[in-house]
């Protein structure tokens, strides 16, 4: 999934939706259907990839980050809890 660091997910989702819009629009205009055809699949798998990477896999890293963050927190508390014991 880190295959595109130049730029955000966002301004990808827009780019590659860009990029299946102009395809589609080839489709229309041209002659070439195979060409247009292969690259409307290929971008219609990147636009997909980048909707699912922005709403889900992002949001999904952040919260898992935070967890462990909190479990973190919790683990070195409990070993002072269990110092102060002593």
């Amino acid at each position: 999934m880190n295959r595109f660091l130049a730029i955000s997910p966002q301004s990808q989702f827009w780019l590659f939706n860009f990029a299946l819009a102009l395809n589609i629009l080839g489709m229309v205009l041209t002659d070439m259907w195979l060409p247009m055809v292969v690259g409307a699949i290929v971008t219609t798998y990147l636009s997909v990839d980048a909707l699912v990477r922005l709403r889900y896999v992002l949001p999904m890293k952040k919260e898992i980050r935070d967890l462990r963050h909190e479990l973190d927190k919790a683990n070195r508390q409990l070993r002072d809890s269990y110092r102060n014991e002593d």
